[in-house]
């Protein structure tokens, strides 16, 4: 989440600058939802051709995100947390457990729910050029959200299917055994067909949500620019800490919510799919109004940027050195920091012996972790050295990882409050490494393109993922770390799991060779800024990098959805000929 720009970005800067005009009665209804931070003896609107220490990155007053103009940005990035949060979490309940859907199905169903993520650099360059009724950020809002919420309606008069254990009894249990006249009326073996209506809806709803996120960063990158130095970074720290919460009490929700004995919990009551879309629906359409009449957006009173302009400024600013620095090393640091082990879900059922319910339990304490060390970041963190954030977040959280590994692997302890307590702590320096992330996009955004410029470099760290996670299964298939293996628990066998252990974290300390790349604070990227130079080739690089990425991203994702395909080496499997 990360960009650059200066002194080749100047011009394309005032090329991109939105001209706002305000009357005198805006001014003074501004003032009260205000907080000014224009340096004093300095008129308000006046642009210095040097930025000095201290001073805001653009013009205008920070808005009281508490104050009703502008609340309705804390609930677009609430109702974002809801969703976020909720629908990825009905994946095990619903589509694994009560429609008994086939593992490369759910494998799918989690693909596509986050596919759209991919495509956020792409939504912001439309939100950026082509404003819908002179609005850049809000009718993207209520565009995405009535996308979002159409979808989720329809799934609310989606018929659902009987279980597929309409007898619980016969959970866990090799139907193959048994005869099938004993199976009539006990098992649905129709479920599991109904299971792709739910994916593509939910996946289209989360493409509509994606929308409504992308045109509140556009915003908060704009509203973040206004504050001055010593406080930078405030505003980011608040809407994703409202975020975070939101996400919480969607994990409670669907965790109790979706926790019968259809869907492999244990109480004795639960909501239908139909019940949970409604609410998520309701809780979606309360953003539109918020987005209409809470939100306060710059007016736009020239024509809209032409879009080759808008492109060609654009690729002024993708050649810019300081951007390609950044770029490179939100990828890389990404691709190495993102390596992980394919065993860990066999590790925490048959080793660790982990509950479901407990596991979305302690789910949600590690995102209350999370919130609050964005919160703790917010309030005294501000100031902190970037690249000492990250390395003592990475290596803390390897640390901490380890000695929950080792144990477990050699059976020393194998608990699964143990296995699950140490995911909690490990929020708290991801959180702030998080957060370091996208400071960084504030200093180096330029004025006209800050949905994009933020869509580019949170998708830039989303393709990294796909990367990663292929080569972590291409390397983990040299090892014996399959189901069969875990279950047998041999010597050999824990010794096979601590070697890609091992390297997993080998991997992930290497991510921090890429430290360089990152300013160490604000002030150090604003002079990486006026230090930039124009570069061609990495300008080049940086597309053809990117283009391929998103291709080996949607390609690898559809690939692992089909049964036929899912066992390729593409797509992340051991080969189809090993496999069969």
């Amino acid at each position: 989440m990360d960009l650059g720009g200066v002194d080749t970005a100047r011009g394309v800067q005032r090329l991109e600058r939105l001209s706002y005009t305000r009357s005198v009665e805006e001014v003074g209804r501004e003032k009260e939802s205000t907080v000014s931070v224009t340096p004093t003896g300095k008129p308000q609107d006046e642009e210095e051709d040097g930025l000095q220490a201290g001073m805001p990155l653009r013009s205008g007053d920070v808005p009281n995100l508490y104050h009703w103009r502008h609340i309705g940005l804390l609930v677009q990035y609430a109702a974002v947390g809801v969703l976020f949060g909720g629908l990825p979490r009905t994946v095990y309940p619903f589509l694994n457990n009560y429609l008994h859907l086939n593992g490369y199905q759910t494998l799918s169903a989690r693909v596509l729910l986050s596919l759209p993520w991919s495509f956020k650099v792409i939504i912001g360059v439309v939100s950026d050029c082509f404003p819908i009724f002179r609005s850049r950020r809000r009718a993207y809002m209520v565009l995405g959200w009535l996308v979002c919420s159409t979808m989720l309606l329809i799934l609310v008069f989606v018929k659902q299917e009987p279980p597929f254990y309409m007898d619980p009894t016969l959970r866990g249990k090799d139907l193959s055994t048994i005869p099938h006249s004993e199976l009539n009326g006990r098992v649905n073996w129709t479920a599991p067909n109904s299971g792709y209506v739910y994916i593509v809806l939910m996946m289209l709803a989360s493409l509509g949500y994606m929308i409504a996120d992308v045109a509140s960063d556009g915003l908060v990158v704009e509203y973040a620019q206004r504050e001055p130095e010593s406080i930078r970074g405030n505003i980011q720290s608040t809407v994703y800490l409202v975020r975070s919460v939101a996400m919480i009490l969607a994990a409670l929700l669907v965790g109790f919510g979706l926790n019968g004995e259809d869907y492999g919990g244990s109480f004795s009551w639960s909501f239908s799919m139909s019940q949970l879309m409604l609410i998520f629906s309701l809780l979606s359409l309360v953003a539109i109004p918020a987005a209409v009449w809470l939100v306060q957006e710059p007016p736009i009173v020239c024509d809209a940027q032409k879009f080759g302009a808008y492109m060609s400024g654009l690729w002024v600013l993708v050649q810019n050195s300081a951007m390609v620095q950044v770029l490179a090393y939100r990828f890389f640091s990404g691709i190495f920091d993102g390596f992980t082990i394919t065993a860990s879900d066999p590790i925490q059922r048959y080793w660790a012996r982990v509950h479901p319910l407990n596991e979305s339990l302690f789910s949600v304490l590690g995102l209350v972790v999370f919130s609050m060390a964005l919160y703790m970041t917010k309030r005294i963190g501000l100031g902190w050295n970037w690249r000492r954030v990250v390395a003592w977040t990475t290596i803390s959280a390897i640390a901490l990882d380890a000695v929950v590994g080792m144990l477990t692997i050699w059976d020393v302890v194998r608990s699964q409050w143990f296995w699950l307590g140490t995911p909690i702590l490990e929020e708290l320096p991801q959180a702030m490494g998080f957060l370091v992330s996208t400071f960084v996009v504030v200093e180096l955004a330029e004025l006209g393109n800050e949905a994009a410029v933020y869509g580019l470099l949170t998708t830039v760290s989303n393709l990294s993922s796909p990367f990663a996670s292929c080569i972590s299964k291409n390397v983990n298939a040299l090892f014996d770390v399959g189901v069969a293996d875990i279950i047998r628990d041999s010597t050999h066998v824990r010794w096979q799991v601590t070697w890609t252990f091992v390297i997993a974290y080998i991997m992930k300390l290497l991510s921090l060779a890429w430290l360089p790349l990152l300013p160490r604070q604000k002030r150090e990227t604003q002079e990486l800024k006026r230090q930039a130079r124009s570069w061609f080739w990495g300008g080049v690089a940086t597309i053809a990098i990117f283009s391929f990425a998103l291709l080996w991203s949607v390609t690898t994702n559809l690939l692992s959805v089909f049964p036929g395909t899912a066992c390729l080496v593409l797509a992340g499997g051991a080969g189809c000929k090993k496999s069969t």
